[in-house]
């Protein structure tokens, strides 16, 4: 029997351990995804629930009123107490309002303290408009600051010295339509972590348990059908090999039968091996000479497939490709199916970009402004129509959110085209036009009106240009 780099039992033990460990480590995310999930689904119910209430019980103009003036109010007074009540009746962390800024600054609008902090004579509040430096970094702040620009609740999780916060913010908008403040309220984490890692131990060791336990009785069980079997018909294959060197009479070639009684794949694995050395090096070089023909041909075929339907600077589909396109869209209008719009888009400056730099840098030109095309449509195709001229047609979540594709399509071309650090053939520019598809249309009808559009705006942006230059 020969020696093996990678012994069987030895490969079973080591994919075993690797399974223990994989489970382990599955039960362990499961776990603490099941549980983190619920918690946060808990804490946002339950901290919404206490930005509802203050929020209710608000008065966000007389608030507006103490910011602007920075002299408190009565209703301000009441305020504080009612966030005093809050902090307790909810068992939060924290609850106050402020306004964050981007500079690392929380200026406090209004704070709560706990009944515990004000038996422990920690009950002095900040003052109105006081602003807290000391506290927050430009980094801490800005989930408060992101959550300024929102509207609704956001919710994050912070941590401290004094512990992890799970925080759910929302602005104060007054009845004028100005944001006042931003209304927050903290719960501590640390118990929470704490629990879950509870749980992902103890369903790691469990899981341990009930996976070695497993893999033990595998073990058992391959080693008297599989592994015992195959080494008895490995070592009655190399007898064959060592007999069968150097022999030319096919019928001095036995294989010698291992007796393997398993009632299973490896007897009838056993049973073939004979039939097998008989052929074996014949079909098995049938099979290489038409896997390499297989192989020919389909390279063939893609590289065929490429030539007609891909342009080869671009990397856009071909004007061939849009006649197929084409043809689909005409029977996809037939079956009712019209739901898409069609982009025009035609390159500004390719002849100038050619004259004066070159068609190198007039190729360089095409292919970085149709990669920008492609980015912003992400899988829809593009089309090379013309030398300078693309054709999309969007269809689904494309279509349906077209304007906003064709609104970040032009703001990427504006940026690049006013990009003064860049070479000129990487200013790219272009005109464009977006029909969508109306009742009782063909497909050339919603290209026609798609080309009308785009020549328009290439006509505005051409006076645009040449007032630009006249007024230079």
């Amino acid at each position: 029997m020969g020696t093996y780099k990678r012994p069987m039992q030895r490969s079973l033990l080591l994919g075993s351990a690797v399974f223990v460990v994989l489970m382990c480590v599955v039960l362990s995310l499961q776990t603490y995804f099941t549980f983190s999930g619920w918690y946060y689904e808990q804490y946002n119910a339950n901290l919404a629930n206490v930005i509802m209430c203050v929020g209710h019980n608000l008065d966000v103009d007389d608030l507006q009123e103490c910011v602007n003036t920075g002299v408190p109010s009565k209703k301000y007074a009441e305020l504080q107490e009612f966030l005093n009540e809050c902090v307790d009746d909810f068992n939060l962390a924290y609850l106050y309002v402020s306004i964050p800024r981007s500079d690392g600054v929380m200026v406090s609008v209004c704070s709560a303290t706990s009944e515990a902090e004000r038996e422990a004579g920690d009950d002095e509040d900040w003052p109105l408009l006081y602003e807290i430096t000391d506290e927050y970094t430009p980094q801490s702040i800005k989930p408060y600051v992101d959550a300024w620009e929102t509207t609704g609740i956001t919710y994050f999780e912070t941590g401290s010295e004094w512990g992890d916060c799970y925080s759910a913010c929302e602005p104060l908008v007054a009845s004028d339509g100005q944001k006042v403040a931003l209304l927050c309220a903290d719960l501590y984490v640390d118990a929470m972590h704490m629990q879950i890692m509870e749980y992902v131990l103890r369903s790691a060791i469990l899981g341990s348990l009930i996976c070695i336990a497993f893999v033990a009785l595998l073990l058992l069980w391959l080693r008297r059908d599989v592994t015992l079997p195959i080494l008895k018909l490995e070592r009655s294959a190399r007898s064959f090999a060592q007999k069968s060197h150097d022999r030319s009479d096919p019928a001095s070639l036995l294989f010698d039968d291992p007796h393997i009684n398993t009632q299973n794949e490896v007897e009838s694995l056993s049973d073939a091996i004979s039939q097998m050395s008989e052929d074996m090096q014949a079909y098995v070089e049938d099979i290489v000479r038409a896997e390499l023909l297989a192989q020919n041909a389909q390279e063939q075929v893609e590289g065929m497939s490429r030539l007609a339907f891909e342009d080869p600077l671009t990397h856009a589909r071909s004007k061939a490709a849009y006649a197929r396109a084409v043809e689909g869209m005409r029977a996809e209008i037939a079956a009712g199916n019209t739901g898409f719009a069609i982009l025009m888009i035609d390159l500004n400056n390719l002849k100038y970009v050619n004259d004066t730099f070159g068609h190198d840098n007039g190729d360089r030109y095409l292919a970085g402004a149709c990669n920008a095309i492609a980015q912003t449509l992400g899988d829809t195709p593009l089309y090379r129509t013309g030398g300078d001229e693309f054709v999309a047609i969007l269809r689904g979540d494309d279509y349906q959110h077209c304007a906003a594709l064709l609104k970040e399509l032009q703001g990427r071309f504006a940026k690049t085209q006013a990009d003064d650090s860049v070479e000129p053939w990487e200013r790219y520019s272009a005109a464009c036009g977006l029909a969508k598809h109306r009742l009782g249309e063909d497909y050339e009808d919603v290209f026609a009106r798609a080309d009308r559009i785009m020549y328009r705006n290439k006509t505005r942006m051409k006076k645009r240009m040449s007032t630009h230059v006249m007024s230079r």
